[in-house]
């Protein structure tokens, strides 16, 4: 299959909730998990059997049903996604595991539980500081949640199981890094719409098949020319990015992004988790505990800098384009202080503010063409 083939089929799977994927998983009468977060480990759900399942807000075309039991002041997104569940779009979960991972996805947890009641209900704790004095609490918090699983599911997570399922997403870990190191070339073979795309279908088809289309992308993208028509080379950060659409918008303008360090893309993913000796749940959860820390992390804000400027270099990048969701708190304070020491490292730096699936194309036309001048390009 060609570049465009794949990327057709991984486009029409993040377009709703469903897709064709999913109903063949569903209609062989497996189960699926839904989880908001990469710090709720999905090789859990596959040891289990289910088809770890990432909630996003695709195909809703309001966000009312939400907003009758939500703050005005709780981002899109999870409005939008809280919005499909109230409506029963996705009543073909099997259950959800939550997270306080801000303060709006935690109250998403409440309504989750308290309105839509999925078969199966988990919630972890997760320490808010990546030190290893508080491992243990996270890793205990799996720990709970896997015997919850095994005992309302009626089965047995082996250990067994769990090194099948870290051997499974591993191979798209190492098929995800294939893919960004591509986009380190002079003239990248894919954009960082088509990217974030790959990156998006990662999260709600079954990795397998995942996988197995990776290869024929990959195949086909070693061997492209690429482009090298654009302007400037960015790496985009910042919080939830789950629109390819938005992206497109950006590089519409000539600046090419070439890294996605947001949810849903690279650093979803990490870096392959070891074999070294130890039980398979701790090495998942080390892996997930010590991943380069996102907003909702403290006491990190150094590391989260020094990889976006080691970035910058792998990429050959020219400037830092950070997005947000309008209200959340956590990456508002990470935004801040980026501005600030990206200005004190003389990196140029342009932050959006926006909301969920609305494109905002000629505010970002404008902002963006801005920050190109800025860069002198």
């Amino acid at each position: 299959m060609s570049k465009n083939e794949i990327l057709g089929i991984m486009h029409s799977a993040i377009q709703k909730p469903r897709n064709a994927y999913l109903d063949e998983w569903m209609g062989e009468g497996r189960r699926v998990m839904g989880y908001y977060c990469s710090y709720v480990p999905e090789e859990i759900f596959t040891a289990a059997g289910l088809l770890p399942y990432r909630l996003r807000g695709a195909g809703s075309d309001s966000s009312a049903d939400g907003d009758a039991y939500m703050s005005a002041r709780i981002c899109t997104f999870v409005r939008h996604t809280v919005s499909l569940a109230l409506r029963g779009e996705l009543d073909f979960l099997d259950g959800v595991v939550l997270a306080q991972n801000c303060d709006h996805i935690r109250r998403a947890a409440d309504l989750f539980r308290k309105k839509v009641r999925p078969a199966f209900y988990g919630f972890l704790s997760i320490p808010r500081v990546p030190k290893e004095r508080l491992f243990d609490w996270y890793l205990a918090e799996l720990r709970r949640l896997k015997a919850e699983m095994e005992a309302h599911y009626s089965i047995a997570i082996t250990e067994q199981n769990l090194e099948d399922a870290i051997a499974l997403h591993n191979a798209t870990r190492q098929r995800i890094a294939r893919l960004y190191e591509l986009r380190k070339r002079e003239a990248p073979p894919i954009t960082g719409q088509e990217a974030l795309t790959v990156t998006v279908a990662a999260h709600v088809m079954p990795r397998a098949q995942f996988n197995s289309l990776m290869d024929h992308l990959l195949a086909d993208l070693e061997q492209a020319r690429g482009n090298g028509d654009y302007r400037a080379r960015v790496i985009v950060t910042g919080g939830v990015m789950d629109e390819p659409e938005y992206l497109a918008a950006i590089e519409n303008q000539g600046a090419l992004s070439v890294a996605e360090l947001v949810c849903f893309g690279q650093r979803s993913f990490g870096d392959p988790i070891g074999s070294r000796p130890g039980e398979p749940l701790e090495r998942i959860a080390r892996q997930r505990f010590f991943q380069v820390p996102c907003a909702r992390m403290v006491e990190c804000f150094d590391e989260q800098f020094s990889e976006l400027t080691r970035r910058m270099k792998e990429y050959k990048a020219d400037g830092i384009i950070f997005q947000r969701m309008k209200f959340c708190d956590p990456w508002a304070g990470d935004g801040h202080n980026l501005y600030w020491r990206m200005k004190e490292a003389g990196i140029p730096f342009l932050s959006l503010e926006r909301e969920y699936q609305v494109s905002a194309a000629g505010q970002v036309k404008t902002r963006v063409q801005a920050f190109m001048e800025q860069m002198g390009k």
